[in-house]
């Protein structure tokens, strides 16, 4: 009778320990900092976190060294001059990876486990985006043990990275159309537009063919792409600074480093002035990129009421782009009629974007092109059509990543002017991060350097 007695007693504490242990469960957890959240939830996160890269510190570097803007205080002098350290990437480095590729990893891994088929698709867009801009601005990556824990991933070749991307989105090309429920709201670009994001899906592998300069497969997909500016991937801002919800160009700009960065003498800013014919006239587009109504030098980067204002949307993928690709995979595989009528498609769009008594776009003939035509300075006929190309999406551009991708890939084809005559070229990539070469011995050795050219770009 007392051991049954012990029994009761001791069951009757334990109840009341468990009762206890069940009001203060989760105490210690705050609600400010959630443990999970849906995958959708988490979309909008990786899509953040990539817009945000895409329009951040990456583009506004990459833009100095392309010519686009100009490093005018303190660090920026230096980096005008294409001096730089490896520290200087941590940040873009973790926003790469610690947060875009590993929330789209995330995202992907909740809609497998539920065959969300149509989720699963613009995860896997979303990372092969993010995926093709590692790559493409450090060469030889991390991506196949990429994340993984307690273990220092192997470094791909880029080749291979380029690869892998091309294989995600045709499983994203296949994955979109199938079932699948999400928020469609959460998706802050597309708002899960099948058409869409497949369309942006066909532009990235035009983008990525492109890269490794397969013009055949870059002309297929872009012939596939995005087909007007309204079906455009854009970051968008509501150009809130008190809730950090601004372009991250105005942020920089005219709130937390003014007077680091200007438009004065930047070789955009020459090029926009000096494109006046029969058929140009670049007043009203060089007044979108850049302004003399700024607070800091003569010319400024228009944070005004342009470009890099405050609630001004941050292009990421795009129509315009998709038909310079097409354009130049024409140009360069002999289709001439075909790479000028992209072109020309360009030069409407411009048309109807820079409206007004500043503009003019004229559609272009071959004979323009031709031996002794308006826009040949003493080229080929092809040649002159392929710079043509290429300086228009680089004008069209301004502020994005690719020009300076195309800059590499090209061999500087539209004679962009180094700004520091010591060195031996225009920059050819990021530096690994100390970050990471202080922590995973799969860093390549030697590490190279900023003027050493990319593997797929030898």
């Amino acid at each position: 009778m007392k051991n049954i007695k012990q029994f009761v007693l001791l069951a009757a504490m334990g109840l009341s320990l468990g009762s206890c242990n069940k009001l203060i469960e989760g105490s210690d957890i705050s609600p400010n900092s959630p443990q999970d959240a849906p995958a959708d939830q988490q979309l909008t996160a990786a899509q953040l976190s990539m817009g945000f890269f895409m329009s951040g510190e990456m583009p506004r570097q990459a833009g100095i060294w392309s010519g686009m803007f100009t490093g005018a205080d303190r660090q920026y002098t230096g980096l005008n001059l294409y001096n730089t350290a490896a520290g200087d990437y941590d940040n873009a480095w973790a926003t790469a990876y610690a947060t875009t590729l590993a929330q789209t990893r995330i995202v992907s891994e909740k809609a497998q486990a539920v065959n969300n088929r149509a989720l699963l698709g613009v995860a896997q867009v979303v990372e092969a985006q993010i995926v093709g801009q590692i790559t493409a601005l450090w060469g030889d990556v991390p991506y196949s043990e990429a994340l993984r824990p307690n273990a220092p991933s192997k470094f791909d070749a880029q080749a291979d990275v380029y690869a892998a991307t091309q294989t995600l989105l045709d499983q994203a090309i296949t994955n979109l159309p199938l079932n699948g429920v999400y928020t469609r709201s959460r998706d802050i670009f597309y708002q899960g537009s099948v058409a869409k994001w497949t369309a942006a899906a066909h532009s990235l592998k035009a983008r990525h063919y492109l890269h490794v300069k397969n013009y055949a497969q870059a002309a297929t997909q872009a012939r596939l792409g995005i087909s007007s500016s309204v079906d455009d991937m854009v970051m968008p801002y509501a150009g809130s600074a008190f809730s950090g919800d601004v372009n991250p160009y105005y942020d920089f700009i005219d709130y937390n480093r003014p007077g680091y960065i200007s438009a004065e003498g930047s070789y955009a800013l020459s090029l926009l002035n000096s494109r006046t014919n029969a058929k140009t006239l670049e007043t009203a587009r060089r007044d979108y990129f850049y302004t003399e109504d700024g607070d800091y030098y003569p010319f400024d980067l228009n944070y005004i009421d342009g470009a890099f204002a405050a609630d001004a949307d941050a292009p990421l993928l795009t129509y315009v782009e998709t038909q310079a690709i097409l354009a130049e995979a024409l140009a360069r595989t002999g289709n001439q009629a075909g790479a000028l009528a992209a072109l020309n498609n360009i030069r409407a769009e411009n048309r109807s974007t820079f409206a007004g008594t500043g503009s003019r776009y004229v559609a272009f003939t071959l004979a323009d092109f031709a031996a002794g035509g308006l826009m040949n300075g003493g080229l080929t006929p092809e040649k002159a059509l392929i710079k043509e190309i290429l300086t228009e999406k680089y004008l069209s551009l301004i502020g994005q990543l690719e020009p300076f991708h195309d800059l590499r890939r090209t061999d500087n084809e539209i004679g962009v002017p180094k700004k520091n005559t010591a060195s031996p070229s225009l920059p050819q990539r990021l530096l690994y991060p100390q970050s990471e070469v202080n922590a995973n011995p799969n860093v390549p050795n030697p590490i190279p350097g900023v003027f050493d050219k990319t593997p797929v770009n030898r």
